[in-house]
């Protein structure tokens, strides 16, 4: 019996399981009522948080956005303080609801449990089961924090005498490595142990009227010999007197809808198809994450007077480039971080840029306007040549001024923002989302990126979610709620590259649909599918009618195709099951790349302070054109989102447990293997064989 057989053994057996198990919980759970769900945050959110991420960038590890979401997590905003700029950057939320949510307790006086959030106009319980787990009403006593294991947390009364009670310290430390040697460990050109190591200490002090952070980030990748490779940190000062917030060390800064300034992930095209399309102000903050080179280093403030903001802002940091000798140019930038054979430690910090800059910004209820400008000098040129130009940028200088507005009236929320850099190029993007009733939101967006905008620091809005010039379009997207416990999301998304790019020496187009729709069957018992097809034109190699290999513009069209259900069974066992089927067509070429994908999870509180989650993962594709992504769930504060393609299995388990209220113990072994091959990946990464697993070790205090 080959692999194949029983893989598809393995499929079949896996569905009569879950089936049989969904059977008997449902009728155990009839059984039980004498159980009393409280108001409490949920934290079987993994599928919220995965719906949202896995739209961030596929293939990607960088956990800036996961940072930002287990933040708000573990510091959960108060309904009964909280302002509607913070309330918009909760996930989930639109600025409509947000304003509706600040309007009924400035018309109600306060939020007597987050559960009243049900009763403001907007609020659908699928709305109010997302963002729960952000969100607290402290006067309430029926509002509990959790932690992973449904341990309540006691909340901190601040205010009191000595500095320790009013301190919260969070230690993190994980380490990872790879239990098959790569290449670059055997030949020598990784000098470093095989060790991932990652050391993150924040403390927060809660005065009376003002709060002051502090962080320490330190790590080292495989193959590394320094173990402070990288390291970042800051001190944070926030709401003291007019000083809303000041930075001195490691920070981002993010306005308006990315055109003029944003150096964080955002959130792109997915299954939410309304909700995540704006994008809300983080404005500054403080930099937690390992990405080595999307970050400012130097200091930042915000100021407040009325209904005004003022920004100030100063970075001088280094990154990593290769350099053209010959011209004394940066030939390319690199943004893996890793500084382990004698080129990348080369590289390492080879240029910085000093950028200086400032924002204004005036809230008027329901007109807000901001105005930004930021000037910045590199230490080297990028080169002039057009084939090697980074950022669609050349020379040593740039600078961008931008203007942002966002416009909340009643059931309408028009927003955008217009950007000009230094090449007098002027970049726009506008957008009008209505809530159209209590279960139907519709948005409509139209982005105007020229070829000759300068993004140095841009993250707007597109198909090439970051890359922001040389792309226009149009996109529609439409959340229903027809029923409590169904709904659909949809979108379609009409763009154009009208010049020539790196990859493409004409103009190209292309379009993108996608709807999901999801159906609770029971309390706990979710069935999805989500459809999506893109067509896109792309430069591709193909054989002519003499046989000779000849570059011509083609149309891919990929189509994927999602099903699973999630079941969770008393907050003790959630089971997961999903497939994928894709599929790769070109114009020109007569066959189909094809694969599947499917997985089963299972999540179980096996003792009161001990998780186990494990997933198994059968894949198969023709190529890597045709790979299926996997968002899985980790140790705190790392992002996998793996692109799985040829034929193998993979399978992972991780264990958390609490030994106390304070700490956190998390492993996690994985491992894929690979049918048919004789090594996994190229060059000094390699792996001889046809299996890669590793283990990951986390420990996590808090007090």
């Amino acid at each position: 019996m080959n692999k194949n057989v029983l893989k598809y053994i393995f499929f079949v057996f896996m569905i009569i399981l879950q089936g049989s198990i969904i059977s008997s919980s449902r009728l155990s759970a009839q059984t039980d009522t004498l159980r009393i769900i409280p108001d409490t945050t949920d934290l079987n959110i993994f599928r919220y948080q995965e719906k949202l991420l896995e739209s961030v960038l596929e293939d990607s590890e960088d956990s800036k956005l996961l940072d930002k979401m287990e933040y708000l997590k573990a510091n959960p905003l108060d309904l009964n303080a909280i302002t509607l700029r913070q309330l918009e950057e909760v996930p989930y939320m639109n600025s409509i609801t947000a304003k509706k949510i600040i309007e009924y307790r400035n018309s109600n006086g306060y939020f007597s449990s987050k559960r009243e959030l049900l009763k403001v106009d907007g609020v659908t319980q699928d709305i109010y089961e997302k963002v729960k787990i952000f969100l607290i009403a402290k006067s309430s006593r029926s509002d509990v924090v959790k932690d992973e294991t449904g341990k309540v947390l006691p909340q901190k009364q601040y205010y009191t005498n000595g500095i320790l009670k009013n301190t919260d310290v969070n230690i993190r430390s994980r380490v990872q490595q790879d239990l098959q040697d790569r290449a670059g460990f055997i030949n020598g050109y990784y000098p470093g142990s095989k060790l991932k190591i990652y050391n993150r200490f924040t403390g927060l002090y809660k005065g009376r009227d003002f709060s002051l952070g502090a962080n320490l980030t330190v790590e080292k990748d495989p193959g590394e010999t320094n173990y402070a490779d990288y390291y970042s940190g800051y001190l944070e000062l926030n709401n003291w007197k007019f000083v809303n917030k000041a930075i001195a060390g490691d920070y981002t800064l993010n306005f308006g809808q990315g055109l003029g300034l944003w150096t964080s992930l955002s959130f792109s095209k997915g299954a939410e198809a309304v909700n995540i399309v704006k994008k809300n102000n983080y404005e500054i903050d403080a930099y937690r994450s390992t990405n080595e080179v999307q970050f400012f280093r130097g200091g930042a403030a915000n100021v407040v007077f009325k209904n005004y903001n003022f920004f100030i802002f100063y970075s001088d940091n280094y990154f990593d480039a290769s350099v053209d000798t010959t011209f004394n140019e940066l030939s390319s930038i690199y943004f893996d971080g890793n500084h382990r054979t004698i080129s990348e430690q080369n590289r390492k910090g080879t240029s910085k840029e000093q950028l200086l800059g400032g924002r204004i910004f005036a809230d008027y209820g329901f007109l807000r306007l901001g105005a930004t400008y930021w000037t910045s000098k590199f230490s080297k040129s990028f080169s002039q040549d057009s084939s090697k130009q980074l950022f669609s940028f050349a020379g040593d200088k740039a600078n961008m001024i931008s203007v942002d507005y966002d416009i909340i009236y009643k059931n309408l929320n028009l927003f955008g923002e217009f950007a000009r850099s230094q090449s007098s190029s002027i970049a726009s993007l506008s957008a009008l989302q209505v809530s159209l009733t209590k279960f139907a939101d519709v948005i409509f967006l139209y982005r105007n990126y020229p070829e000759d905008f300068v993004p140095v620091h841009s993250f707007g809005f597109g198909e090439n979610n970051g890359n922001t010039y040389n792309e226009n379009g149009f996109y529609a997207g439409l959340s229903l709620k027809p029923f409590n416990d169904f709904s659909v999301e949809t979108y379609f998304d009409q763009f154009k590259f009208p010049y020539r790019t790196y990859y493409n020496p004409v103009p190209t187009s292309g379009n993108d649909f996608l709807l999901n729709a999801e159906y609770k069957a029971s309390k706990g018992f979710l069935i999805y599918m989500k459809y999506r097809n893109k067509n896109k034109e792309e430069l591709r190699a193909v054989t002519d009618e003499y046989n000779r290999e000849v570059q011509k513009i083609d149309n891919r069209s990929q189509t994927n195709v999602r099903v699973g259900f999630d079941y969770d069974i008393s907050g003790v066992l959630r089971i997961r099951s999903r497939y994928e089927y894709v599929m790769v067509k070109y114009d020109s070429f007569s066959g189909n790349n094809k694969g599947f994908l499917f997985f089963t999870d299972l999540k179980a509180f096996v003792l009161k302070n001990l998780s186990v989650s494990t997933r198994f993962i059968v894949f198969q594709t023709d190529d890597y054109d045709s790979r299926v992504y996997e968002f899985e769930e980790d140790l705190r504060g790392v992002m996998t989102n793996i692109g799985l393609y040829g034929n193998g299995t993979r399978w992972y388990i991780l264990l958390k447990y609490k030994p106390f209220a304070f700490a956190e113990l998390a492993a996690k072994y994985s491992a894929t293997y690979y049918d048919g091959v004789k090594s996994i990946g190229t060059g000094n990464d390699m792996i001889q064989g046809d299996l890669n697993n590793r283990f990951n070790l986390g420990l996590e205090i808090l007090f």
